[in-house]
């Protein structure tokens, strides 16, 4: 997988320009690492390249994501008539949605490592 185009792709999803992610460059180099242990051995890449690595950008925003905008802080208070809601978590679940998506989009290519545990 290419690195720089994991990088772009995630920039793309992050708002954030090149010189602003790199800061955010292990996420997306641990995310290629991910993917790429998952997908098949028998996996063309001409055919899921893209999908695998959007797949990854898409993993390194949702960890950025996480990092981000989760800082352990409650994503609602109620102060009496007073509520405050954190708008975090909403992008946690929109970031997490994505991911999902993009792993479901690639799964013809990746490795079955279910484990299920049959009696007999």
């Amino acid at each position: 997988m290419d690195i720089e185009k994991i990088m772009d792709i995630f920039c793309r999803l992050s708002g954030l320009g090149q010189e602003s992610a790199i800061a955010y460059r292990s996420f997306c180099e641990t995310a290629a690492d991910y993917v790429g242990f998952r997908l098949s051995d028998k996996v063309n890449m001409h055919i899921c390249g893209g999908r695998a690595e959007y797949a990854a950008a898409a993993l390194a925003y949702y960890r950025y994501t996480l990092a981000v905008l989760t800082d352990g802080n409650a994503s609602e208070v109620k102060i009496g008539d007073i509520t405050v809601k954190s708008v975090g978590m909403d992008a946690v679940d929109a970031a997490e949605k994505l991911c999902r998506d993009a792993f479901d989009r690639l799964q013809d290519c990746l490795e079955d490592n279910s484990f299920v545990f049959k009696g007999v």
